[in-house]
């Protein structure tokens, strides 16, 4: 099977090792040079920090989709398996870290049960750990989207290749069967009535970027989704928490949007409106909630909104998140307003980076 260029223009760069970070000269105007100079350090922060078994952060905080996260962090800059500064010597960053996703990925209990697991009942092909209790099925959405980002990197009908096309056919099925009666998805891999739109956004991605890859995915699965995103939206633009629930922020709408992109929805009154609210609250970027989680789908709403929005964002918004950045070259939701619901410097660290690496377009979730 050929795969669509889009998925392989990650494969066609070469990341060639380079100098450290500080020792960047890259031309350029200054706001640039430092943008570049920030994603190089983030990236170098977290391969140091990458864990022994390939994952990064806590695994009992969230560890599945915060390693997740990380891996398309050095995805979005061109870095594949086996190549680049980040695969020198004894390490390799995004081998390990696909091998332990892959190693997530639920197998049957047995022959009789080809489709359901030994763990709590959960469904083959559902990427978790036990002993993580946050992920879920964020997790599972952003692993699936590494997953095939992989694949499209891999050697065709290679063994590596053959193993990532299985554990995504079976991932995609987790997500078709997971759609809940709403037209949204829920924390759990289950048919129900439980649904949000953080959750909808990381699944919404992920079959994006499967059929793009020749996986088959359900119209239906599209059409159901794309009428709850439309249901959730209130009257000023933002988008709900859920539909039974009142509660919007700029970071859920930013995430709404971002899904609705996906299912293909660009150009649209829903989209204005929603583009509308986003750019009126983040005219104050310090003001956000979640800001780690905001700003990566915020970055992709407005750099897809076109060259008024994205000089809007440039100017208000990536200052903002450079300026949030520690010495040491990480960021830190710790060290903000998020006392609740803090991950951590790796999921700080990875989404800041994402967000920033938006305009460089190396992962197809990115362009235009």
């Amino acid at each position: 099977m050929v795969k669509p260029l889009a998925l392989l223009v990650l494969a066609s760069v070469l990341a060639a090792p380079a100098a450290r970070a500080q020792d960047i000269t890259v031309r350029g105007n200054p706001r640039d040079l430092e943008r570049r100079r920030a994603i190089l350090q983030g990236l170098d922060y977290l391969a140091e920090v990458q864990n022994r078994d390939g994952s990064f952060g806590d695994i009992r905080k969230g560890g599945v989709g915060i390693s997740a996260l990380c891996l398309l962090a050095f995805m979005a800059q061109g870095h594949q398996e086996g190549r680049g500064r980040y695969a020198s010597g004894d390490r390799d960053v995004l081998r390990k870290g696909v091998n332990f996703l892959l190693s997530c990925s639920l197998a049957p209990r047995d022959a009789q049960h080809p489709l359901v697991s030994g763990v709590k009942g959960y469904p083959v092909g559902y990427i978790y750990r036990e002993e993580d209790a946050d992920s879920r099925m964020h997790g599972h959405g952003y692993a699936t989207q590494v997953l095939v980002l992989a694949y499209g990197q891999a050697v065709p009908d290679s063994e590596r290749a053959r193993e990532l096309k299985e554990k995504i056919r079976r991932a995609v099925w987790v997500i078709d069967q997971s759609q809940t009666t709403t037209g949204g998805w829920g924390y759990e891999p289950r048919h129900s009535t439980t649904h949000e739109g953080s959750v909808t956004v990381t699944v919404v991605q992920a079959l994006r970027l499967a059929a793009g890859a020749g996986f088959v995915v359900d119209k239906e699965t599209h059409r159901r989704g794309l009428a709850y995103l439309r249901e959730s939206q209130k009257d000023d633009g933002s988008f709900k928490y859920s539909t039974m629930s009142d509660h919007s922020s700029a970071a859920l709408t930013a995430a709404a949007l971002t899904a609705m992109h996906g299912f293909g929805e660009y150009y649209s009154e829903s989209v204005d409106r929603g583009l509308r609210y986003l750019k009126d609250r983040y005219r104050f970027p310090d003001r956000v909630q979640w800001p780690f989680y905001g700003h990566y789908y915020a970055a992709q709403a407005f750099y897809r909104a076109g060259d008024e929005d994205w000089a809007f964002w440039n100017a208000r918004c990536v200052p903002h998140i450079l300026g949030q950045r520690n010495i040491a070259g990480y960021w830190d939701d710790n060290d903000l307003q998020m006392r609740r619901g803090s991950h951590g410097r790796a999921y700080a660290t990875s989404l800041a980076v994402l967000a920033l690496s938006v305009p460089d377009g190396y992962l197809p979730l990115f362009q235009r």
